[in-house]
């Protein structure tokens, strides 16, 4: 079942460029995903109450364009599909005449807040969003970590950072990323794609390394990331397209 909702984008939300930021373009789309959800009483709040909470574990986005200040745009979000363990949701950004932007999917787990870990799809709340059961597993990047990096910066995990499931927020990790980026190449360079795989929370009071390398890949421009904590283990690694503008 398709939700969608109407939207204005603001000056806060946009880089000097005046194109909307990577940390905002996934708030928004969490915000329109937590509407749908806390309809269906199955949102933030009301899991919480069950010590259960949704945790994202993939994205792959597709960006065609990325829209201004006071752009009127339509977000949408699908649960597309489920299987034991896993949940897949599309999302989405559109201008007013229906113009596709931004196109992402992603996969999902539900995580039980107390021990830590994911359990299996809850198959009556899936039914309840009349959401199919898959016979297989959706596609995405299989993702791995660059064994050597050509940049790197330490960041420390404050309070502000984190989110309600008491770790970094989705949307932050993308704050990390475009800091490793030079301003010259950012105000001459768009993302047209993005996959990122989350394998381990970061949380509060962490010092993560930011790693970074930018690499002509097939006549494509690339750039790969990676979150690493101090014991050298990788907790996140992605990997941005760019084009000029």
């Amino acid at each position: 079942m398709k939700y969608t909702e109407k939207y204005q984008i603001g000056f806060n939300e946009c880089d000097e460029n005046q194109h909307l930021k990577l940390p905002s373009m996934v708030d928004l789309l969490m915000k329109v995903s937590e509407d749908q959800l806390d309809a269906g009483r199955a949102g933030t709040e009301a899991l919480m109450e069950r010590g259960l909470g949704w945790v994202v574990t993939q994205y792959h986005f597709e960006i065609k364009n990325l829209p201004r200040p006071m752009d009127k745009v339509i977000l949408s979000t699908e649960a597309s599909g489920y299987n034991r363990f896993f949940e897949y949701r599309d999302f989405g950004i559109s201008d007013q005449q229906g113009n596709e932007l931004v196109k992402v999917t992603s996969q999902w787990v539900m995580f039980d807040l107390k021990a830590r870990k994911l359990i299996p799809c809850d198959e009556e709340l899936m039914k309840q969003f009349k959401v199919p059961l898959l016979p297989k597993m959706p596609h995405f990047s299989r993702l791995r970590a660059l064994k050597q990096y050509d940049q790197s910066r330490k960041y420390r995990v404050r309070y502000d950072d984190l989110d309600t499931n008491h770790h970094l927020t989705n949307s932050h990790y993308f704050n990390w990323f475009i800091d490793m980026m030079d301003r010259d190449f950012l105000r001459k360079h768009l993302v047209s794609q993005i996959d990122i795989k989350f394998d381990q929370e970061v949380r509060y009071g962490e010092q993560p390394l930011s790693l970074m390398s930018l690499k002509e890949d097939k006549n494509d421009l690339m750039s790969y990331h990676a979150i690493e904590d101090d014991t050298g283990k990788v907790r996140t690694v992605c990997e941005l397209k760019w084009r000029s503008i």
